[in-house]
């Protein structure tokens, strides 16, 4: 297993904990339920992201290598477009999600992956 996969694979599973404890929560403050249930949107919106992210720099790096001269891109319109989704979703269902939680963690998935990576490098010595 790469570093690349290890840093996916640890990210998923932190950002799975992030995930549980906020439905924990939610359910142990029903009148905060909207605010966690919008970090988990986010939170979700974010890792899928960083893992479409990975998949798509992983792709570029084949394609760079194979020297193929297909156009290959970072699908920044996928990005954004699941972003937009998930504020979308908070404006329309606000007893559902808190829209200010759901922007806030959409920066998520970038830095539990700045995180795990500062562990791994610790962790390398």
């Amino acid at each position: 297993m790469n570093e690349t996969s290890k840093m996916n694979k640890l990210m998923i599973m932190t950002i799975m904990g992030i995930i549980a404890v906020c439905f924990i929560i939610a359910e142990i403050m029903p009148h905060r339920r909207t605010v966690f249930h919008g970090v988990v949107l986010g939170a979700f919106v974010s890792c899928l992201n960083v893992l479409h992210m990975a998949y798509k720099v992983r792709k570029i790096s084949i394609a760079a290598a194979g020297g193929s001269k297909k156009r290959v891109t970072l699908g920044f319109s996928f990005r954004i477009a699941t972003s937009i989704l998930a504020i979308v979703l908070a404006l329309e269902f606000p007893h559902y999600f808190n829209d200010i939680a759901v922007c806030a963690s959409l920066a998520a998935g970038q830095f539990v992956l700045f995180i795990v990576g500062f562990v791994m490098v610790l962790n390398e010595d």
